[in-house]
């Protein structure tokens, strides 16, 4: 079956793209791409520009203070933030806000203890990377190769924790779109043989979400290089400390003050474990 099969709703084309194009969450998402895509694109007219290496991967080491920080911050202040945090704080309470507590200590110890430092020595040493770092400070290339293997181990698990988190958001944002659900409908046939899959197979929303996602960060990444990451970082940034700013005050008006928020979580029922029984009329071959 081909797409165009799945893609004859009783409304026609006209009324599904005026009823997308008239959609905040489509609009917002459109203009969000576009924003990152252009960062890459002018990016990657610097990388053209100057040295390759010193550029890619460093942004020739002249991208400011702020746009470190917001970066930093970015970076930490991720899907763990605003989706892990406040699902652990449902389910266990406000005691969650001193792992926050203890985490602000990591920027601390990386930028005012380690950061100056390692960054005097990348300069003297005219090293590109952290491995490369570790490699010329020690002279030992064995030990660059293992720092290698080590940041690609630990960071594979960290952008699974980003690339579901990302999936999950752009799904809840995109779930009601009538273009979405038939675009999920044509995808999940499009990945029904493949076995590999597994269970997932059946979330075709959920793969779509992660397939434009993963496409839109890897192209930015790989295509603008370290100046576009650093960039679209300090959008995020400001985007998300915007948000804060305008939602914490709004919310806590909407469920009446902190206090009351704070003794209705604690009506609220996390997921319980429940007993479940079975009763079998036949014995089971």
């Amino acid at each position: 079956m081909s797409m165009m099969d799945y893609f004859q709703p009783s409304n026609s084309w006209a009324m599904l793209a005026a009823h997308s194009a008239t959609s905040g969450a489509v609009g917002v998402f459109v203009i969000y791409i576009v924003a990152v895509l252009v960062i890459a694109w002018l990016s990657s007219k610097m990388i053209r520009s100057k040295d390759f290496l010193n550029e890619y991967f460093l942004g020739s080491r002249a991208l400011g203070l702020w746009a470190f920080a917001l970066t930093f911050a970015a970076t930490s202040s991720s899907g763990g933030s605003f989706i892990g945090f406040p699902s652990m704080v449902y389910s266990h309470g406000w005691v969650v806000a001193l792992w926050i507590g203890g985490y602000m200590i990591v920027p601390i110890v990386a930028m005012a203890l380690l950061g100056k430092r390692l960054n005097q020595i990348a300069r003297l040493r005219g090293s590109i990377t952290m491995p490369d770092v570790l490699r010329d400070r020690f002279n030992s290339p064995l030990l660059g190769t293992v720092a290698t293997l080590l940041i690609v181990f630990f960071m594979i698990f960290n952008l699974v924790a980003q690339f579901k988190g990302g999936s999950v958001i752009l799904q809840s944002l995109l779930q009601d779109e009538p273009l979405f659900e038939q675009l999920s409908q044509w995808f999940g046939h499009a990945i029904s043989g493949m076995p590999f899959l597994g269970e997932a197979a059946g979330k075709p929303g959920y793969l779509l979400s992660l397939l434009v996602f993963a496409l839109v960060v890897i192209v930015y990444t790989a295509y603008g290089g370290f100046r576009a990451v650093v960039w679209t970082d300090v959008m995020q940034g400001l985007v998300m400390l915007s948000g804060v700013l305008i939602l914490l005050p709004l919310t806590m008006w909407s469920v009446g003050g902190l206090d009351r928020a704070t003794r209705e979580m604690a009506r609220m029922t996390p997921p319980n474990h429940v007993l479940l029984r079975l009763t079998v009329t036949q014995p089971s071959t």
